[in-house]
């Protein structure tokens, strides 16, 4: 007897009918999850063309300092495609200067050292290069005091023409001409909006760069067409939008910018130049012809010092000053051949004033008002106060335990050590630059010893800016606080 029979036709047909409705539902389960599948690496793969976007953007962005670092000025946009900045000659008084034909346009990508492919995004649209807008103006890009002087020529591979302090953006000036980026937390991007500071990622930028992406094609061909925030990246105006990505009708967005403010392009290009003028205590080698000079000064000495403006005082002091000096007006200079000994104080009056102490200085310095030079051979132990005035401050020693300086307001420059001896450029008590943009240059620092030290962080506020040691090419780190 078989123990497994052959099955009946009837049997037969229950077998097939269920394998067939089993198979059915298969199929549709495995076309709902081939769908999904599909949908998910449709959204990878996008995910990835906006990550190449960005990397791309931020490689051009550092090429773009590296130009500047090399040329002293960064390039104007290419407005004919043919790879190359596009400038036009105008004579303005008796300077020939060389503005640019547009702000805004593709990557001069010749001039760059890069491949053309490496100014388009994955989706083959060419990548916006907008510049600041005030360098089509004959009058303004080589004016120090204009954000426009980025891109003057005057200096190529020379001095840059603009400077640290002078050229926007800075504490009082966010640069005519610069663009506004707003972030994700706002729906709008113009005027009014930009106003709250919390809808910006950036309002000092020089320059913009934008990958338009998906729709980049539409975008660039049919601007006036596009949803809110895609219009805003793709006209002319002064304002950019990083708004939330969006896969929404009519609301699609996924533009990529990135954005270079004026205070990176002059810690990138100026670091490198941080310099100091020299500083003697000897009227032979300053040319000045002084008003007053002693040995000592002490308690029982009266040094002439004149409070009219027009009458500058210049005294030196071969040694030690052991007694209180308060300058008055007038642009003065002192200069300490010794120490600032303990309980002496100096007060260098309005003006624009220069102090040097090639020793120490254990008493107090208030700089006042005016846009003072100070020279510091040795270590800070008293306090030292900026006070108004676009002041630079060198330190050539130490911060001592115990001492306290304070740039003040407005836009100072403060030096600590000397390059080269290792045993300078402590920071032992804690420093401010007060008001204003305030730049830091730790001569003996180098970034990575900045990151690894909390307690040396911790000793600084209020600076914007941070410079750190040259290294052995001369090039030096910087970081934006």
């Amino acid at each position: 007897m078989l123990k497994n029979p052959m099955p009946t036709p009837a049997t037969l047909n229950k077998m097939t009918g269920f394998t067939l409705v089993e198979l059915a539902v298969v199929t549709a389960i495995l076309g709902i999850i081939l769908i999904g599948v599909s949908s998910n690496i449709g959204s990878i793969h996008h995910v990835q063309k906006l990550q190449e976007s960005q990397h791309s953007l931020n490689n051009i962005k550092q090429e773009l300092l590296n130009f500047g670092r090399i040329h002293k000025y960064l390039p104007c946009p290419d407005s004919d495609n043919d790879g190359h900045e596009n400038r036009i000659s105008v004579t303005v008084g008796s300077d020939t200067i060389e503005k640019c034909t547009a702000n805004n346009g593709t990557l001069p990508y010749l001039d760059l050292g890069l491949q053309k492919a490496e100014v388009y995004d994955p989706w083959n649209n060419p990548l916006r290069y907008a510049v600041n807008t005030d360098t089509t103006d004959a009058a303004q890009i080589c004016d120090k005091r204009s954000s426009a002087s980025f891109f003057c020529n005057l200096g190529a591979n020379a001095v840059p023409w603009f400077s640290m302090t002078s050229t926007p953006p800075n504490s009082a000036d966010r640069g005519n001409g610069n663009y506004y980026v707003c972030n994700q937390s706002t729906n709008a991007c113009n005027a009014a909006t930009v106003t709250n500071h919390a809808n910006l990622a950036i309002h000092t930028a020089s320059v913009v760069l934008v990958a338009f992406n998906q729709d980049g094609e539409n975008a660039l061909s049919n601007c006036a067409g596009q949803n809110a925030a895609s219009q805003e990246n793709c006209d002319t105006d002064l304002y950019y939008h990083q708004a939330a990505a969006s896969n929404a009708d009519n609301a699609f967005f996924d533009d990529t910018i990135v954005p270079i403010s004026g205070y990176e392009i002059k810690a990138h290009v100026l670091a490198k130049n941080v310099s100091w003028d020299s500083f003697t205590s000897t009227s032979t080698s300053t040319g000045l012809t002084p008003t007053y000079e002693d040995f000592d000064i002490t308690a029982d000495d009266t040094v002439p010092v004149s409070n009219d403006a027009d009458s500058p005082d210049v005294i030196l002091v071969n040694h030690n000053v052991e007694t209180d000096i308060n300058l008055g007006g007038g642009d003065d200079y002192l200069a300490i051949g010794n120490n600032l000994t303990s309980g002496s104080d100096i007060d260098t009056g309005y003006a624009n004033d220069q102090l040097y102490i090639v020793g120490n200085a254990q008493g107090d310095v208030d700089l006042s008002r005016g846009d003072d030079e100070f020279v510091l051979g040795g270590d800070l132990y008293g306090d030292m106060l900026g006070d108004r005035g676009d002041d630079k401050v060198w330190i050539q020693g130490n911060i001592q335990s115990g001492s306290g300086l304070n740039m003040g307001r407005d836009d100072d420059v403060l030096w600590i050590g000397t390059a080269g001896q290792d045993s300078t450029g402590q920071i032992n008590a804690s420093i401010n630059g007060g008001l204003g943009y305030d730049i830091l240059v730790l001569e003996n620092t180098s970034k990575s010893e900045w990151l690894g030290n909390s307690t040396l962080r911790s000793r600084v506020s209020n600076f914007e800016l941070v410079i750190f040691e040259a290294d052995s090419s001369g090039n030096r780190e910087y970081i934006e606080l």
